[in-house]
């Protein structure tokens, strides 16, 4: 099935995408919100806001601020003198519209682990370090990103599977369709229109099967990453 391939395809550029953003952000965010800052209590409930706010309602917003005549994001274009796209129109930004409601949902869930695992890591390391003339970068290269590891590679695990999973953006933002062109058609979207709307039940458990393999072939993968985690003894 030519689709089938298409929400394949799509399914891992969504993926390439979606991962390596969402935990570069969410680290780079947890690292601002373990440094002593003001107001570091309502910057923390802000960012995991996005998390917990019902999905029908963040559809509602992003599909304004999308909007090519009337939303937030061609404005802001408009101010500095470039015409935008007509966002949830145009295949090509398709993937981009999903990549963004997805990495400004999850956020805050990724900072807060990346969080709790900066936490985890003793201040005597970071006191040896200095004694030993460690400053910035060094501490981060040499301390943080070491023992920050186990956390990093559980957050690695669990956002390839839910990015493989994906498929409340694309409801959210296209309703019935799967964007444009097919260009938001992913392998759970493609499993939902086959079996609930196609009544097509052995498509649907045949792709959730090729799904499953998917998802256990890049955790496996992952796995073997293991011996490169540093755990604290």
């Amino acid at each position: 099935d030519p689709l089938f391939h298409r929400a394949v395809l799509n399914t891992l550029m969504f993926v390439v995408l979606y991962v390596p953003i969402v935990m570069a952000l969410g680290l780079a965010v947890a690292l601002l919100l373990n440094a002593k800052i003001r107001l570091r209590g309502f910057f923390r409930t802000a960012i995991f806001l996005p998390y917990v706010t019902s999905i029908a309602a963040t559809g509602i917003l992003w599909q304004w601020i999308f909007n090519d005549q009337f939303g937030l994001l061609n404005d802001l274009l408009r101010q500095i003198g470039i015409q935008g796209p007509d966002w949830l129109n145009t295949p090509q930004d398709t993937m981009i519209c999903l990549v963004t409601l997805s990495v400004w949902q999850s956020l805050g869930y990724v900072s807060v682990l990346f969080l709790a695992g900066l936490q985890n890591i003793s201040r005597e390391y970071y006191e040896a370090a200095r004694v030993d003339g460690a400053h910035g970068w060094d501490l981060f290269r040499h301390v943080t990103w070491p023992l920050l590891s186990p956390t990093t590679f559980f957050v690695l695990l669990m956002s390839t599977i839910e990015a493989f999973k994906v498929f409340l953006p694309v409801y959210v933002l296209y309703g019935a369709t799967d964007g444009p062109n097919d260009s938001g058609l992913t392998m759970l979207y493609y499993m939902f229109t086959e079996g609930f709307s196609d009544y097509r039940m052995g498509y649907a458990s045949a792709s959730a099967y090729i799904l499953f393999v998917i998802i256990l072939a890049c955790t496996l993968l992952q796995m073997t990453l293991q011996r490169r985690v540093h755990y604290e003894s």
